[in-house]
């Protein structure tokens, strides 16, 4: 999904969990500001793995925010000052975060390990 292994486990972290608890409000947002939330998200989930990992909060989020709206979970549409807008897709979202859990090795190594994976994967990336 991204160029850092790191981000990658942020994702996946947040795909295997604090994401199924996401609801945005529909109305329509700028890329940037969507970038923000989403961030904000991140950091706010991965806090307990300390300040590094904490830190690629923007990367991962970004990346994240990338692959969903490019399968729809936010609708896009460009505005009349030439720039885009999306709009959250609540069923669209939730449909992708389901397959993303069945699928990603990531998670599915973590359910096979059990909660303290996460602790060990994000010590390892950022020691």
């Amino acid at each position: 999904m991204s160029d850092s292994a790191l981000a990658d486990h942020m994702v996946a972290y947040y795909v295997a969990g604090p994401a199924n608890d996401l609801n945005i409000a529909t109305r329509w947002y700028p890329y940037g500001e969507l970038v923000l939330i989403i961030e904000d998200k991140f950091s706010v989930a991965t806090r307990k793995f300390g300040p590094k990992v904490r830190g690629q909060s923007k990367v991962a989020g970004q990346a994240f925010l990338d692959a969903l709206i490019s399968k729809g979970a936010w609708e896009t549409k460009s505005n009349d000052f030439g720039g885009q807008m999306h709009q959250f897709q609540a069923d669209k979202f939730r449909a992708e975060i389901a397959e993303r859990q069945a699928t990603d090795p990531l998670i599915a190594k973590a359910k096979a390990e059990g909660p303290e994976f996460w602790e060990r994967a994000f010590a390892e990336l950022v020691a």
